[in-house]
Protein backbone atom coordinates (compact mmCIF):
# COMPACT_ATOMS: atom_id res chain seq x y z
CA UNK A 1 0.00 0.00 0.00
CA UNK A 2 1.55 3.59 -1.07
CA UNK A 3 1.00 6.10 1.43
CA UNK A 4 -0.73 9.37 0.18
CA UNK A 5 -0.53 11.61 3.29
CA UNK A 6 2.50 13.79 3.49
CA UNK A 7 3.49 16.55 5.88
CA UNK A 8 5.37 19.49 5.18
CA UNK A 9 8.39 19.94 6.99
CA UNK A 10 8.52 23.46 7.28
CA UNK A 11 4.81 24.47 8.13
CA UNK A 12 4.04 20.90 9.90
CA UNK A 13 0.45 20.65 7.20
CA UNK A 14 -0.94 17.72 5.93
CA UNK A 15 -0.99 17.38 1.82
CA UNK A 16 -1.77 14.65 -0.93
CA UNK A 17 0.87 16.37 -3.09
CA UNK A 18 4.35 15.23 -3.44
CA UNK A 19 6.05 17.61 -4.92
CA UNK A 20 6.11 21.17 -2.32
CA UNK A 21 3.28 22.32 -0.17
CA UNK A 22 0.96 24.05 -1.19
CA UNK A 23 0.48 26.33 1.31
CA UNK A 24 4.61 27.77 2.07
CA UNK A 25 6.51 25.85 -0.90
CA UNK A 26 8.10 23.62 1.37
CA UNK A 27 9.31 20.23 0.71
CA UNK A 28 7.18 16.97 1.72
CA UNK A 29 7.90 13.94 3.25
CA UNK A 30 5.76 10.88 4.29
CA UNK A 31 5.11 11.32 8.18
CA UNK A 32 4.96 7.49 8.71
CA UNK A 33 7.75 5.52 9.93
CA UNK A 34 8.81 2.26 8.46
CA UNK A 35 7.21 -1.13 9.37
CA UNK A 36 8.93 -3.34 11.94
CA UNK A 37 10.08 -6.51 10.62
CA UNK A 38 11.71 -8.99 12.93
CA UNK A 39 14.03 -10.31 9.68
CA UNK A 40 15.40 -7.02 9.20
CA UNK A 41 18.62 -6.72 7.25
CA UNK A 42 19.96 -3.78 8.32
CA UNK A 43 19.14 -2.92 11.62
CA UNK A 44 22.89 -3.18 12.69
CA UNK A 45 23.41 -0.66 10.53
CA UNK A 46 20.61 1.83 12.33
CA UNK A 47 22.08 1.10 15.66
CA UNK A 48 25.21 1.79 14.49
CA UNK A 49 23.93 5.27 13.08
CA UNK A 50 21.86 6.07 16.25
CA UNK A 51 24.92 5.32 18.41
CA UNK A 52 26.93 7.36 16.98
CA UNK A 53 24.70 10.78 16.96
CA UNK A 54 24.65 10.18 20.68
CA UNK A 55 20.75 9.10 20.51
CA UNK A 56 21.66 5.77 22.68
Amino acid sequence: MKWLLRRCSRCGRYTLRTDSCPHCGGSVSVPHPPRFSPEDKYIRYRYMMKREAGLL
